[in-house]
């Protein structure tokens, strides 16, 4: 383990093998950059100009988003590259155990079964991705996770004008979510798909894209939502469903308002 920051504090988790970086040997098997994106291609340039010759080393990074394009200099070094990143929730910084959690991993054929070995020594299970395809893997990680918060943030503040109070507002988004995350994954889409959208109840709909009228940001939330409900799953009434989606707000109230 390497600290990067110099620090009087003691190593993460009090690792009795953790070195500062300028101290580093950089002679590991494996270096895994695990630092911000937009610094990885500075740590792999720093590693490139401390090791000119990496050969029979690896170089990984942690970054879900980006690709091994960002060790590009240690791999002219001779370094094989690639990328690991967990797929988890760390909304803190607090340690968390990796039992079970799954891993994304950016590899070429000749080190994949050596990198998923790697992850199952962590308890991890790896799941390959492809490099090309990698933006599009962290935006469905994305909508998963902090979008999802965002999407549930804003039913509780729907629930919230509608005059309950933070903890019932709270309860009614909860016991719904959770519902139909437990359906989707045990029962399938179509299983788990009910409410205004699979009647086709055209009426329902309208009212509430007038009750949004006056909040912008959850309107245009709510039928960002909508649209995609009208154009995957199994909606009735489609062609009307559609038709009720173009009611806009008034140009005059979509300037951004305190809070919503």
């Amino acid at each position: 383990m390497v600290n990067r920051a110099k620090s009087d504090r003691p190593p993460p988790w009090g690792s009795p093998n953790a070195v500062d970086w300028e101290e580093a040997q950089l002679d590991a098997e494996v270096l895994w950059i695990c630092v911000p994106d937009r610094e990885i291609a500075g740590v792999a340039q720093q590693i490139a100009e401390r090791r000119a010759d990496l050969r029979r080393q690896t170089v990984l990074h942690s970054s879900g988003a980006l690709t091994v394009k960002e060790l590009t200099v240690v791999k002219q070094r001779g370094a094989a590259v690639a990328a690991i990143a967990p797929i988890f929730s760390f909304p803190t910084r607090e340690p968390v155990g990796l039992e079970n959690v799954l891993f994304a991993v950016e590899s070429s054929p000749p080190l994949s079964r050596k990198l998923a070995a790697l992850v199952r020594r962590l308890g991890g299970r790896p799941i390959h991705v492809h490099s090309s395809k990698k933006a599009l893997y962290h935006a469905a990680a994305t909508m998963a996770s902090p979008l999802l918060v965002s999407a549930i943030d804003g039913a509780v503040s729907m629930a919230g004008m509608a005059g309950l109070t933070k903890a019932d507002a709270e309860a009614v988004v909860q016991t719904l979510a959770m519902a139909t995350l437990r359906n989707y994954f045990e029962r399938g889409r179509t299983a788990s798909f009910s409410g205004a959208f699979a009647r086709g109840d055209v009426g329902t709909v309208k009212l509430h894209l007038r009750g949004l009228l006056a909040h912008p940001n959850l309107y245009t939330l709510y039928q960002a939502l909508a649209q995609n409900a009208i154009a995957t799953l199994p909606v009735k009434n489609r062609s009307d469903l559609e038709k009720a989606m173009q009611l806009n707000i008034p140009a005059a109230r979509m300037k951004r308002r305190p809070g919503k």
